[in-house]
């Protein structure tokens, strides 16, 4: 009975740590981690949260190529957040838009960011323009779209410190 019990733990918790967010950490100082984020990242802006919707998605994954047809295929039912940000101080990525939509995952397993409606933020995000085969095939295009995660920067504003804001301001003025 013990070795079962110790198999089963070994399991749990190596699912787990599989099922974990994983991000690889700034180096640097806190103004080289701002001025490699502003760099990498399609989106930088101060916005206020006005909505929140829950989208969900669905694919049909093939997983065999034989037998019968309903057991070749798998559905995948994926959850995101679509956060609608009415834009107060634009940084990067944005040019004339008040508002701008921003998706992040559900869950913090898979690195999504929660965002309170209501509540003001400093936000970096990416774009997304391709949809990743499951099969390992080369990329589908899709209409962009803005995305955040735990993985980058941005918190909420009351918690920024001035320093970032004012190297921000600089590094969209050298746009």
């Amino acid at each position: 009975m013990r070795p079962a019990l110790l198999i089963a733990m070994f399991l749990f918790l190596h699912s787990s740590v599989a099922l974990a967010c994983s991000c690889v950490g700034g180096s640097g100082s806190e103004k080289q981690q701002i001025a490699t984020a502003y760099q990498r990242d399609a989106l930088v802006f101060v916005g206020r949260v006005v909505a929140v919707e829950t989208v969900v998605t669905t694919d049909t994954l093939q997983v065999s190529d034989t037998g019968p047809l309903e057991q070749r295929t798998q559905m995948v039912r994926k959850e995101s957040f679509r956060y609608t940000f009415t834009v107060s101080r634009k940084y990067k990525g944005l040019t004339t838009e008040d508002t701008v939509l921003v998706s992040s995952a559900t869950q913090s397993a898979s690195c999504g960011r929660e965002f309170k409606a209501g509540a003001e933020y400093l936000l970096y995000g990416f774009q997304i323009s391709e949809k990743a085969s499951p099969y390992g095939g080369p990329a589908t295009p899709i209409p962009p779209y803005f995305a955040t995660s735990l993985c980058n920067r941005g918190q909420e504003l009351k918690d920024v410190k001035r320093a970032e804001l004012k190297q921000l301001k600089k590094l969209a003025q050298a746009g």
